[in-house]
């Protein structure tokens, strides 16, 4: 058994991603570069300046991507660039701990400030491009965390806003592949959201219908072809591929590739671990959550308290199957430690699942081990912590074979 649920949470509602109709990816081919001093613009040919901000996002470099896109805006506060991937900036803050959500109103504020923008130059000029794509991807990026705030409504309408224009942009630049990565996603997720949660289904109505397999190979075609937008596809197959089709093979190549561009991205490395584990290499897949041990205890950027106790549960587990049993009972232990350290929400979530399977299987490695009374402590403890995909049945049952055990040891029995 693993955290499965825990692991495999959908990346949003259905605005997900109607969401981040830019995001990013290293420029395609080579082509004619603007000046240095050009304006920034989506249209014409990849500009490596937006690129070098968009990379230190992804590499997690939040304190430099700020002052980055706040030059930008300091040069051009009327164009939503700038806004645009700042709020970018606090979305990756989110997104690497997504139980953290201290960060939400920044976001929905940063969001609000480039919508603004964008409706200030549609005044001017309803055609602009720029302004276009901004509004539409802002308002997608604030869909995709209210749909993982479980807030699908909000997300659904919010998606509502966001696809016209979407297909507006698509209508100005035919040939842009980004734009085709909203349509992909948009594709995909208006046949698959409705059928998973229901209450979205009457804001559907109004809404085109979707084509999961035309929304797949849109998306392959972005992660080929696409200039901004190329590495938010190849995240978006990725995520589709475990979370809905739940297919941690086919996910595997695209979170490597992630993974060697961006080698300090926290979340892609985590994800490859999940993924090899999934296909059942488990020995690969521990090997990278030493990694990500060894980096959360050097408190690298985004490897934070959560990802250590998922990395050590796996390290755990895998020592378990390997039959070390106190290697296993060692890394199981450290991670139930770890979240005595958490919040109070945290601690009633319990990581997501990691904890109390953590002590569910080093109760049993205990009593593998002959040590009873350990392994009882690691079952009751189980019973206090919110229930898992049945961790406190097997808990219990495991409590009640060690009391049958006990009588039948007993002198007289």
């Amino acid at each position: 058994m693993t955290p499965t649920a825990a692991t495999r949470r959908p990346p949003a509602g259905l605005a997900l991603a109607l969401a981040a109709i830019l995001l990013q990816a290293p420029g395609a081919g080579a082509q004619e570069q603007p000046a240095p001093d050009a304006p920034f613009t989506l249209r014409g040919p990849s500009d490596p300046r937006i690129h070098a901000g968009i990379d230190l996002i992804y590499s997690l470099r939040f304190e430099e991507a700020e002052r980055y896109f706040e030059g930008i805006i300091a040069a051009d506060p009327g164009h939503p660039l700038g806004h645009f991937f700042l709020a970018t900036v606090t979305w990756w803050r989110i997104l690497v701990d997504l139980e953290d959500r201290s960060h939400d109103e920044a976001f929905y504020k940063l969001l609000q400030r480039c919508i603004d923008v964008c409706d200030r130059r549609l005044e001017a000029d309803p055609d602009d491009f720029d302004a276009i794509l901004f509004k539409g991807g802002a308002i997608g990026f604030r869909g995709r965390l209210r749909g993982d705030r479980r807030q699908f409504l909000k997300a659904a309408h919010d998606g509502l806003l966001s696809l016209p224009l979407l297909e507006k942009s698509r209508s100005l630049e035919p040939e842009n592949k980004d734009i085709l990565f909203g349509q992909g996603v948009y594709n995909y997720f208006a046949e698959v959201i409705p059928r998973r949660h229901p209450v979205v289904r009457p804001v559907m109505l109004l809404l085109p219908g979707g084509d999961k397999e035309l929304g797949l190979e849109q998306l392959r075609q972005v992660g080929r072809e696409g200039r901004y937008a190329r590495t938010e596809a190849l995240y978006f197959l990725a995520q589709i591929h475990r979370l809905f089709e739940e297919d941690d093979a086919a996910a595997l190549p695209y979170l490597r590739q992630l993974h060697r561009r961006y080698p300090d991205n926290s979340l892609f490395h985590r994800y490859v671990g999940r993924a090899l584990v999934g296909v059942g290499r488990w020995r690969e897949g521990a090997a990278v959550y030493e990694e990500v041990a060894r980096r959360s205890r050097a408190g690298d950027r985004g490897y934070h308290r959560r990802g250590h106790i998922e990395a050590l549960y796996y390290i755990g587990r895998h020592a378990q199957r390997e039959a070390r049993l106190g290697d296993a009972v060692r890394a199981l232990a450290a991670a139930d430690s770890l979240s005595y350290g958490l919040g109070k929400k945290a601690k009633a979530q319990s990581v997501r699942g990691y904890v109390p399977m953590a002590n569910l299987y080093m109760g049993i490695a205990l009593e593998e081990l002959g040590d009873r009374d350990a392994a009882g402590t690691r079952f009751r403890r189980v019973l206090e912590l919110p229930d898992h995909e049945g961790t406190r049945d097997l808990a219990r049952r495991y409590l009640k074979l060690q009391k049958r055990k006990a009588a039948a040891s007993s002198p007289g029995s």
